[in-house]
């Protein structure tokens, strides 16, 4: 198996086998279950209201039938939408299923393990993830295929890579390369270590003020024929990332993320021409905006495996992603995804008659691709509060003071319910997320691991 043998003939096969619907264990459920007979103290954010008992479960909140408002959580709190995330995760496996496309959802977004089961168990061919930490805490739960979306030159998490390919034969690992230096370190550090196999490895190609990747596919060629000279390497393919191209409008950027795809395209032909890959090699693309201009490029009859690395489309959002996404550029009649990610946060203060101050800020809540939106709002008894039109002008830390209509209903003690702009720069501010029905009950709690 891959990593183990010197051919990568093992990720392919298990890619393959997700197309084919065979199933295998892409994750530990004990350690998932764990999760939900853990105590979530009163001391977590989001948690600690006045009918909070010590040592209550997830399970037992769940098996409680545990209402958001019935006191046992604190203000501000996080919620997730259940209906809004089965529709999410259903709706990217069709769309996958119907591209012959392989996803392997970004792990980061929310670095929920159970989370990355729902994906998994719906099809998912493994997860992505950033960092080699992510990587471990993966493996913890049993993630069988790993792609990091990222070069490694941390002699101890190469060390680490080489010791789980070792120890697991049907463990599947890629990471990137892109230039000779991070070659020459991964070839060293290997050697070093004894490791007997070889370490499959994309050889990403970067764009003009991007982040990482060659600049340029000379360079990437120069690091492709480093990676074939190599004793522990072996190229399984090509990657590159979309997303942080930038123009003036969402249809110009499709354009560059066209173009940019096309490089690839011809990079990987070009790479297949001259033998560099032992295998059919994978391509992968696609952060979770533009999507589909990396389908309708690089998928299709290819000589190669297309694997995305979406993630925010799990829990969609209220700003960028319902902007941008592909199923919403597409002015869909039917909405594909949904929302699924909510803020609930009290009014602290009405200094002035346009002014609402909310108990929730920049460590509760993203701000890095726009403020919140005001969704909604109740009175303590759960009645809905007439708003008005009402929006988050600044965020502090804890504070974030709105503009409302003069004669808004809002009073302080009342609860403004908050759409968000960007899932990952939510999730990795709280570590007890509560999963809700459409009655508001909880139906599970989302452990974080950021």
């Amino acid at each position: 198996m891959f990593g183990i043998s010197n051919d990568v003939q093992g990720y392919y096969r298990t890619v393959m086998s997700r197309r084919s619907g065979k199933t295998d264990a892409e994750y530990d459920a004990e350690q998932i279950a764990r999760i939900r007979r853990r105590s979530v103290p009163a001391t977590e954010k989001g948690f600690g209201g006045p009918a909070h008992r010590s040592r209550i479960t997830v399970e037992a909140m769940v098996a409680e039938r545990r209402h958001v408002r019935d006191g046992l959580l604190g203000a501000p709190r996080v919620l997730l939408r259940e209906a809004a995330m089965t529709q999410n995760i259903d709706a990217m496996a069709q769309y996958c299923q119907r591209h012959d496309v392989t996803l392997f959802p970004h792990g980061k977004t929310t670095m929920a393990p159970q989370l990355w089961a729902r994906q998994l168990a719906a099809g998912a061919g493994g997860i992505t993830v950033a960092t080699p930490s992510q990587a471990r805490l993966a493996r913890k739960f049993g993630v069988q295929r790993v792609l990091v979306a990222n070069e490694i030159v941390d002699e101890g998490a190469i060390r680490w890579v080489a010791q789980e390919l070792s120890a697991d034969s049907g463990f599947s690992f890629l990471c990137y390369v892109d230039s000779l230096a991070g070659v020459e370190l991964l070839e060293r550090v290997l050697a070093t270590c004894g490791f007997a196999g070889r370490l499959p490895v994309l050889v990403e190609l970067g764009h003009e003020n991007g982040r990482t990747g060659a600049r340029g596919e000379a360079a990437a060629v120069e690091v492709a024929d480093a990676v074939g000279r190599s004793g522990h390497l072996e190229l399984a393919g090509i990657a590159g990332y979309e997303g942080s191209l930038v123009a003036p409008s969402p249809a110009a950027t499709a354009d560059l993320a066209r173009s940019y795809c096309e490089r690839i395209a011809q990079l990987t032909l070009s790479l297949l021409s001259t033998g560099h890959f032992a295998q059919r090699p994978v391509v992968s693309a696609g952060g979770s905006a533009y999507f589909d201009v990396v389908v309708e490029v690089l998928a299709g009859a290819a000589p190669w495996d297309l694997v995305l690395r979406s993630g925010c489309y799990l829990t969609h959002d209220h700003g960028t992603y319902a902007r941008l996404s592909p199923f919403e550029r597409a002015q869909s009649a039917t909405p594909v995804l949904a929302a699924a990610l909510e803020v609930w946060a009290p009014v602290l203060s009405r200094p002035e008659p346009s002014v609402a101050v909310l108990g929730v800020g920049r460590r509760d809540v993203s701000s890095d691709a726009g403020n919140p939106v005001v969704l909604g709002a109740t009175h303590p008894d759960g009645s809905d509060v007439v708003v008005g039109a009402a929006s988050v002008e600044r965020l502090f830390d804890q504070h974030a003071v709105a503009t409302v209509p003069p004669d808004s209903g809002l009073a302080v003690g009342d609860e403004v319910r908050l759409g968000i702009s960007h899932p990952c720069t939510t999730f990795d501010k709280w570590r007890w997320i509560p999963v809700v029905d459409d009655e508001d009950l909880i139906v599970d709690v989302v452990r974080t691991f950021f």
